[in-house]
């Protein structure tokens, strides 16, 4: 099968086009050619420790244009064992091997319950695809978030790798494009606030406590050592303010032209 890594390959051939699943944690889930970029890069971050949430991929080579699906006894089991046999919600993302052509290209399916409801939701983001882009399916659980956002492993707007952006609002990134209520930090590399600016919606209350933020700074060293270059983070804190990497990706070279060397 052309195009593909030899390891991935032989799975391949070996499946039939029946749905198939990969955990997060298995070193299958870091080529993109499988389990395109959204996911390969979180299945990265997974065997570097960072703290992304369990979940698992449904390949790309699921989904061949114009072939019907052998069977979906393996994906029921890996729903099942995510989602304590229907008991806790999922989110249902695409993972294309072309991310940054395809994004706002496709949908995802939050919050999914039971599992034809699950089914549904696949068939309903491989059936967003447009274009001659691919996708893979990334499916973990449904987080409660209490806040979040995204940050920035540099100033995307001055090409500062001096500073760290963090822009977040109560309830999670989502939250935080959906409304004009976010709050905006500008942080140094020790993790020492330099400047909060808020939407004119933002509520008095912070979105983020001093210690979150210096956590989040040490995170955006972390990726940006593993990827090699500083990450855009889609990121939130849960009831029990444990952190969550929710997705990563470069950081264009457009928005960063130079970088400056640290001002304090």
């Amino acid at each position: 099968m052309s195009g593909l890594r030899p390891e991935t390959e032989l799975v391949v051939q070996q499946s039939a086009h029946a749905f198939w699943t990969i955990n997060l944690d298995d070193p299958l889930a870091a080529a993109p050619d499988m389990a395109g970029a959204k996911a390969s890069d979180l299945a990265r971050a997974v065997r570097q420790g960072l703290p992304v949430p369990p979940g698992f991929v449904i390949p790309v080579q699921c989904f061949p244009r114009g072939e019907r699906y052998r069977n979906t006894g393996e994906l029921r089991k890996a729903w099942a064992r995510l989602s304590g046999n229907g008991a806790r919600a999922l989110a249902v993302r695409s993972s294309s091997t072309h991310e940054e052509g395809a994004r706002g290209r496709y949908v995802s399916a939050l919050d999914v319950k039971g599992w034809p409801e699950f089914l549904q939701a696949v068939t309903g983001v491989v059936a967003s695809a447009t274009g001659p882009a691919t996708t893979a399916i990334l499916v973990q659980p449904q987080l409660d978030l209490v806040s979040g956002g995204v940050l920035f492993g540099a100033d995307p707007l001055e090409g500062r790798t001096d500073r760290v952006i963090v822009s977040a609002a109560l309830g999670g990134p989502s939250a935080l494009r959906d409304s004009q209520a976010a709050t905006h930090y500008a942080l140094n590399r020790r993790g020492k606030v330099v400047s909060v600016e808020r939407d004119g919606g933002a509520p008095p209350e912070e979105p983020l406590t001093r210690p979150q933020l210096r956590t989040l700074v040490k995170l955006a060293a972390r990726a940006a050592a593993l990827f090699g270059g500083p990450q855009e983070i889609e990121f939130g804190f849960d009831r029990e303010d444990a952190l969550w990497l929710l997705q990563t990706r470069p950081l264009s070279s457009l928005t960063l032209p130079r970088a400056r060397r640290p001002a304090s």
